[in-house]
């Protein structure tokens, strides 16, 4: 087996679908442009909802359709049968899908992080005390995408991971709103300086410590399957 072939079914996966990515890159970063002009012209807190949506909908929605094209996508066509008809792991070949979507989409939801961190608290969107409820909305944004991923490649079910986007998209809503009115976080929320509670660091630890448990749990069941045929 060559050391190379992960490399090579990444940069495969990469070159047939790099005009989707493009298309969602332009999206996202025309998007941003809009929100910043919008900023000022329109009440802020129809700026906060619209901007929340036109960020994280394109980066969202470009994460969703890659995994689609690139996993689930190919077992629909029998592509993946001929992938692993040649001399490639099920370990090899699911590492190869996570180093493209996940690369792909961490950098779009660094991207629209960082624009809605700007324009949340630079340019006065919100107060300061929001900085880490809405670092928990992101991240529940990025553990929410790592689970429907993991099921994509686990399941290789178009109705699982259909199902598994409807499915984690509620929970993530269920959690932060519960968040979001405990009394830890109401005390602090609207606050003019940053407090990061125990509560509030436990919670974000959580966050990333759950991602990156998927993604091993992923890997693990992965290098015990033979074959996905």
């Amino acid at each position: 087996m060559s050391a190379s072939i992960v490399p090579q079914l990444v940069l495969k996966d990469f070159r047939l679908h790099r005009s989707i990515i493009l298309v969602f890159a332009l999206v996202v970063l025309l998007s941003a442009g809009l929100v910043s002009f919008l900023i000022g012209r329109i009440p802020d807190w129809v700026a906060l909802n619209l901007g929340f949506i036109l960020l994280l909908g394109p980066a969202a929605t470009c994460g969703i359709v890659l995994l689609m094209k690139s996993n689930v996508f190919e077992k629909e066509k029998s592509t993946q049968a001929f992938i692993m008809s040649l001399p490639v792991t099920v370990r090899e070949f699911t590492k190869a899908k996570l180093l493209l979507n996940l690369p792909v989409f961490g950098l779009f939801w660094l991207a629209v992080s960082a624009a809605g961190f700007y324009f949340a608290f630079g340019r006065g969107l919100f107060p300061l005390g929001a900085v880490p409820f809405v670092t928990m909305v992101f991240l529940g944004v990025l553990l929410s995408y790592t689970c429907i991923l993991s099921t994509s490649l686990v399941s290789q079910s178009l109705g699982l991971t259909v199902l598994s986007i409807a499915l984690f998209e509620m929970v993530t809503s269920a959690y932060l709103w519960t968040i979001a009115y405990l009394e830890g976080t109401r005390r602090y929320i609207w606050g003019s300086q940053i407090v990061w509670t125990p509560m509030f660091l436990a919670i974000v630890a959580a966050q990333i410590l759950a991602a990156a448990g998927v993604i091993a749990i992923t890997l693990h069941l992965q290098n015990r399957k033979r074959d996905f045929i």
